[in-house]
C-alpha cells in the first residue's frame, strides 16, 4: 500500500506534470478494497484523498473520469445517486444521461435509492416524476419500479 501511495504521489503532485497513464492504470486495476486502503493511507500521509488529488492534478475529462472511477469503486451507490441528480440539475433534464443511468445501474437501484434519499431528501421515483412528463415519465417510472422490485400494483 505504501509503495503504491508513493508511486501515485510521484505520478501527480510529487512531480512537475501528471503521469496520467500510471494514475489510470492503478485506478482501473486496483480492486475496491485495495483502492480504499491506498486512499486512506494517501489521506493520512498527504492530507487529502485521491479524489481531491485528482481534482487538483487533472483537468476536464480526465478529472471527471478519475473522480467517477474512484467513486464507483469506493462509494458506488452515492456516485450513481449523484449522476441521477446531475442529469436533472438546472434547467431541463439531460434525458440521455438520466435514462442511461437508470438502465445501466438498474440492478443497484435499491441501494442507490437509499443513498439518493439520504443525500437529496427524496426518492429516485419522486425525482423522475418531478422531472419527466408523459410517456417518458411512464417509461422511467417503470424502469425504476423494475429496478426496485416493485410492480404496477403498489
Amino acid at each position: 500500500v505504501k509503495e503504491e501511495m508513493e508511486s501515485l504521489y510521484d505520478a501527480g503532485q510529487g512531480s512537475f506534470g501528471t503521469d496520467e497513464a500510471t494514475l489510470f492504470k492503478f485506478l482501473c486495476t486496483a480492486p475496491p478494497e485495495h483502492l480504499k486502503a491506498v486512499n486512506l493511507a494517501y489521506a493520512e500521509e498527504y492530507g487529502f484523498t485521491l479524489t481531491k488529488a485528482c481534482e487538483k492534478e487533472l483537468k476536464r475529462v480526465s478529472e471527471k473520469a478519475a473522480v467517477f472511477l474512484i467513486g464507483m469503486k469506493l462509494k458506488p451507490e452515492e456516485t450513481v445517486a449523484k449522476l441521477i441528480a446531475k442529469a436533472t440539475a438546472g434547467l431541463g433534464t439531460n434525458e440521455l444521461l438520466l435514462t442511461s443511468t437508470l438502465i445501466r445501474y438498474q440492478s443497484m437501484l435499491p441501494d442507490v435509492d437509499a443513498a439518493h434519499q439520504e443525500e437529496y431528501g427524496k426518492s429516485i421515483k419522486e425525482r423522475v416524476i418531478s422531472e419527466a412528463r408523459g410517456k417518458y415519465e411512464t417509461l422511467l417510472v417503470e424502469v425504476v419500479n423494475c429496478g426496485m422490485g416493485e410492480t404496477d400494483e403498489e
